[in-house]
């Protein structure tokens, strides 16, 4: 039917006229003239706080999933007894 040339010629069109992104820092620092350079850490931090914190993260992790987890079960079989009370 002829619809891939006109289809990849607007492709090509959209493309051309992209426009080029500029990040929110750069807009920043163009409308106010300031000077940010951006995030940085210049902070190092030791491998067994690394691992501290990475223990911190697994065991919280772990509770809320355990939470997530009761409150699924407990809400399944409340919803499987109100249907077979009113089913049966």
């Amino acid at each position: 039917m002829g619809f891939g040339g006109s289809s990849s010629g607007a492709n090509v069109i959209m493309k051309n006229n992209r426009r080029s992104r500029k990040s929110k820092t750069e807009k920043f620092q163009k409308t106010t003239g300031s000077k940010i350079g951006g995030i940085g850490f210049d902070q190092k931090i030791s491998e067994a706080d690394l691992e501290k914190i990475r223990n911190g993260l697994k065991t919280s992790n772990k509770k809320r999933q355990l939470k997530i987890l009761a409150a699924t079960a407990i809400s399944l079989l409340l919803f499987g007894f109100i249907f077979f009370y009113f089913m049966f």
